[in-house]
């Protein structure tokens, strides 16, 4: 089992990352591959009226119930050994770091286990980051791709905290900050040029599938 982790701010390149690694030979060709965007992995108590560090926990240990359980079944079977191409390859966008910085106060050691789990089913993280020159102009870029809804939830946003660019800088930063935390491997990958074909090959060799 290898498993890739994606975090980064909103407009870093998560969703293009994923999008471009899907036409790769490398994906295309393994047996058994899974990819839980953040549909499943951040977003999915977006209806709830009370979301905290515990509603989170359950999230996740939802989502690590079906990897462990296909860890399980790839322990049990030869054909899907490690190295093989039959394992499973799978790939969660955003997942504790984000949670912890978004739900736990930005205690990292509240999903001190998740980490240690997500380890243990051979995950690696990258972090994808946007230039800080960048950012405002990325976020705003941002309205007309994820609706209305999106743009006012912003504007709100700036006038309780101020500038928005900035304040998913400082978010970036803490992300950062988790994946020096964290027991996986990590690798921070800048998404400057926004060229995603040399962003999967930079994440290609550093997964190694």
């Amino acid at each position: 089992m290898v498993g890739l982790l994606l975090e980064g701010i909103v407009s870093s390149g998560k969703t293009s990352v994923i999008r471009e690694l899907q036409t790769r030979k490398r994906w295309v060709e393994r047996s058994s591959k899974l990819i839980l965007s953040d549909l499943f992995t951040v977003r999915a108590n977006e209806h709830l009226r009370s979301r905290n560090e515990r509603t989170y926990r359950t999230l996740m240990r939802q989502n690590l119930d079906v990897l462990e359980a296909a860890h399980e079944i790839e322990i049990a079977s030869q054909l899907a050994s490690p190295g093989s191409g039959r394992d499973l390859a799978y790939v969660l966008e955003r997942f504790h770091i984000s949670n912890a910085i978004d739900y736990a106060d930005g205690n990292f050691e509240a999903y001190r286990d998740i980490d240690a789990t997500l380890a243990t089913l051979g995950c690696r993280g990258v972090v994808l980051t946007v230039p800080d020159m960048f950012a405002g102009a990325r976020i705003r870029e941002t309205f007309e791709r994820r609706g209305p809804r999106w743009k006012a939830y912003c504007e709100k946003l700036e006038a309780r905290v101020g500038d928005v660019g900035r304040h998913f800088l400082a978010k970036q930063e803490q992300i950062k900050a988790g994946a020096r935390w964290s027991s996986m491997e990590f690798r921070v990958i800048e998404t400057t040029e926004r060229d995603w074909r040399m962003a999967v090959d930079a994440v290609l060799e550093f997964w190694r599938i």
